[in-house]
């Protein structure tokens, strides 16, 4: 992906929830204190200047009311291939060495969103993560443990899969000095009232 296929992105997501903010009415300084960022750093995504780790991206949904699929550009193609090495990268945390996944599925409302993860033997591990809906992950090669706040650790190797709520607080980290790839499916449907 070129850098200016990022900015645009960047651009996108920040337009996306400066649009949702005023929507509900809410400074950035109030989303920037819900969510648990600085207001500059509001400031700065709304301008497409900032880009979004996945888990923030979720938090700011969370505070907004919607799906961070929402917040995502919106593809109008009824059809989208996604060609080996393309989608649109996005970090597993805040930390510029993170985790780093592919966004393999159309933004916008759509509830479905697939992730391929890379993830090599230096990577830290991930941020905790909560959302709503429900994640289901592959393991394509490799050994990963997905931890759950309260209710420990699980380790997948090649070929193993989990299906979990989204909404167990939860993260993973590889244990194979190879390296571990893995297919990561979020059905990211809207909170319910």
């Amino acid at each position: 992906m070129t850098s200016g296929e990022s900015t645009n992105f960047d651009q996108e997501v920040g337009a996306a929830v400066r649009r949702r903010r005023q929507e509900l009415g809410m400074t950035s300084r109030e989303l920037a204190s819900r969510t648990g960022v600085s207001a500059p750093f509001i400031t700065q995504l709304e301008r497409g200047q900032s880009s979004i780790s996945l888990p923030r991206l979720y938090r700011l949904a969370e505070v907004l009311g919607t799906t961070a699929n929402s917040l995502l550009p919106v593809s109008s193609a009824s059809l989208l291939v996604t060609r080996a090495g393309a989608g649109q990268e996005m970090r597993a945390t805040h930390r510029e060495d993170a985790q780093r996944s592919r966004l393999l599925t159309r933004g916008g409302s759509g509830v479905l969103k697939a992730h391929h993860y890379r993830i090599g033997p230096t990577d830290p591990e991930q941020d905790w993560f909560q959302h709503h809906g429900e994640d289901f992950v592959y393991v394509i090669r490799g050994r990963l443990i997905v931890e759950f706040q309260q209710r420990g650790e699980i380790e997948l190797a090649t070929g193993d899969a989990l299906h979990h709520d989204g909404d167990l607080p939860h993260r993973w980290r590889q244990v194979d000095d190879s390296g571990t790839e893995v297919l990561l499916v979020n059905d990211v449907h809207a909170p319910r009232d």
